[in-house]
């Protein structure tokens, strides 16, 4: 039963999770927690997720699916979580010389979804917290890299290493 629940929960994420990438992690949180896991674990999970090599969908679902159902869970997860978009490229190959499609307007369509599904992400990723230094590093990681041309992963590296300072000094 714990099989088909996994299931049925990352098939829902891999129907609406067009955007990839930290555009699900808002959907899949409210999927998981509290049902199966708590924040905190949730929060390991994500960062687990991040550090494996592939889409965080995908190893959350494989994740999930394992620590819920064994082998078979991780195995059904993970098909799960990518058998619509799979099924959804296929059908468009398959029909696209017989349905014209605007690309344009699907572009539009899909970038619009995904700006949603991301400022989800942001929300139930807020940091919970009145300090104001987590809101300061983010103001000046977005600026950074919004207006300069300095890399991002610079920007990152940075806001840790002088978190990290910050926190020795404090």
């Amino acid at each position: 039963m714990e099989i088909l629940n996994v299931s049925l929960t990352f098939l829902k994420v891999g129907v609406v999770a067009f955007g990839g990438g930290w555009s699900v992690v808002g959907l899949i949180k409210q999927e998981i927690v509290p049902h199966w896991m708590s924040a905190d674990a949730f929060n390991s999970l994500i960062a687990i997720a991040q550090s494996t090599p592939g889409p965080i969908a995908l190893n959350a679902a494989t994740l999930v699916g394992w620590q819920k159902a064994g082998i078979l869970g991780a195995l059904a997860a993970t098909f799960s979580v990518i058998a619509f978009p799979l099924l959804a490229m296929s059908l468009a190959l398959a029909f696209s010389k017989y349905i014209p499609l605007k690309k344009d307007l699907a572009d539009e369509s899909l970038r619009s979804g995904s700006m949603a599904m991301i400022l989800m992400t942001l929300w139930t990723l807020l940091p919970h917290t009145s300090l104001p230094m987590p809101w300061i590093f983010a103001f000046a990681a977005f600026g950074i890299t919004a207006f300069t041309k300095i890399n991002a992963v610079w920007v990152i590296l940075g806001a840790g290493a002088l978190n990290m300072l910050l926190g020795v000094l404090h």
